[in-house]
């Protein structure tokens, strides 16, 4: 079975269903019960002499002579599960049934046009479809020509005399022109399309253009410090100049300016005298 399948599944389906046959051999197939109609298999996993509570029931229709597992892998994926090969097995079936091998999943899926044996030529699905495989053959035919002339220059040289002979002989053949005449309209028109379509319109990206700052380089931009106690930007209370000024200056020594205030204000000389001896007690105080 695995011999006839390797021939006829793709590669993918191939190994799924190989996987299936080697776990069928640890599967053991007896009958349940059943009439001369209908009858119900029990499929079971023994393994190394351990059995298992799982199983499944295979159901066998004798009137169009087909099986169905509980499992419904065959139904859902499209290949014999391995209950079903182990029926196989105990029936003693060598090969696997036509009806149990879908045509999707084989190598031959995608065929539908017959071929002529003698010619190569499909004879089916009207004139464009017979002059596409007719051109697909001819392409397949130059290409090994072309492989095996490149190899050498004299191979080359060659072909290419041949192929100038062919040509001309080939336009001398007349057989009514309107395929060659439909053939060529086709490509030319194709041509055109293809160069009707030219390259979209180039979009700027999101976010493009502007360079993004960093966090730190937009506080170092933003000169938002204001100082407390003059007011003005650009430092604050710690390094203000009129702060630092002021700093320098001794706080107990009298200001000459507010003397000069008091002698300007007209106070008479006992409020002056009372001002200037309570300066010297502080100042004889904190000596």
């Amino acid at each position: 079975m695995e011999h006839q399948m390797v021939r006829l599944y793709t590669k993918k389906i191939f190994l799924l269903f190989q996987t299936e046959v080697d776990q069928s051999n640890y599967y053991i197939c007896s009958k349940k019960s059943g009439s001369d109609d209908v009858k119900v298999y029990t499929v079971e996993r023994n393994e190394h002499g351990k059995t298992f509570d799982r199983h499944r029931l295979l159901t066998y229709y004798a009137g169009n002579d087909f099986i169905s597992c509980s499992c419904q892998t065959f139904e859902f994926e499209g290949y014999p599960c391995r209950h079903m090969i182990s029926y196989f097995k105990k029936k003693q079936v060598l090969l696997l049934p036509e009806k149990y091998i879908l045509r999707r999943w084989t190598k031959n899926a995608k065929v539908h046009v017959c071929e002529d044996p003698s010619t190569g030529i499909s004879d089916g699905g009207g004139s464009s479809t017979s002059l596409m495989s007719r051109h697909g053959m001819l392409a397949h035919k130059s290409s090994l020509l072309v492989d095996d002339a490149a190899l050498t220059d004299a191979r080359t040289s060659f072909l290419i005399g041949e192929f100038e002979s062919l040509h001309v002989r080939i336009k001398e053949i007349d057989d009514g022109g309107n395929v060659a005449l439909a053939f060529n309209r086709s490509r030319s028109k194709s041509r055109d399309e293809s160069q009707a379509v030219h390259d979209p319109c180039l979009v700027r990206a999101k976010g493009c253009g502007k360079r993004l700052k960093s966090s730190k380089e937009k506080s170092l931009s933003k000169n938002t410090r204001q100082c407390g106690g003059c007011g003005q930007h650009g430092h604050d209370k710690r390094t203000c100049p009129k702060l630092v000024d002021r700093s320098n200056i001794d706080p107990y020594q009298p200001d000459l300016n507010d003397y000069a205030c008091t002698q300007d204000g007209g106070r008479d000389e006992g409020t002056f005298m009372l001002d200037a001896s309570s300066q010297c007690e502080v100042n004889n105080w904190f000596q």
